[in-house]
């Protein structure tokens, strides 16, 4: 299936190596084959930076995903992710106020249940600060980034 384009100006990823973060940010609505565009996005960018599993997505400029791309997620681009990568997936969506009930769904909670039994833990949050706490958390926990290196940056 071949994937679809989209411009970065839609959605640029950028790498940090000082946290082992990668970072996606939608500036604005995407028709649903191009989001899915931006996922394999950071998939191949995660293979080139070292199978990098901590995502940070912001999702402020764009509606959370529909039913339809819930579904795609769930089952066809999730289950690749922990083998792609070789371990689970840390992924810290930023959402606004405007984004909050559709976050704190049965249906979204529904989502996330799934994607923990794929190797894949989602949460969300609305600061960007906290977020990247959490990750570099992960990183520790899963033996990647060491607390003496964290508390050196």
């Amino acid at each position: 299936m071949p994937v679809a384009t989209f411009s970065n100006n839609a959605f640029p990823l950028e790498y940090r190596a000082d946290l082992g973060i990668l970072i996606g940010r939608w500036l604005h609505a995407l028709p649903p084959p191009e989001l899915q565009g931006t996922y394999e996005a950071m998939l191949d960018a995660a293979k080139a930076h070292g199978s990098c599993r901590f995502w940070l997505l912001d999702l402020r400029r764009r509606p959370l995903a529909g039913p339809d791309l819930n579904e795609w997620f769930r089952e066809q681009f999730s289950p690749q992710i922990a083998s792609a990568l070789g371990g689970p997936l840390f992924t810290a969506y930023l959402a606004g106020p405007h984004q909050r009930l559709a976050a704190e769904s049965a249906e979204m909670e529904l989502h996330l249940r799934h994607a923990a039994t794929l190797d894949s833990y989602p949460l969300f949050y609305d600061d960007e600060a906290e977020a990247v706490i959490w990750l570099t958390d992960q990183q520790e926990r899963a033996g990647v980034r060491t607390a003496e290196k964290a508390s050196a940056e």
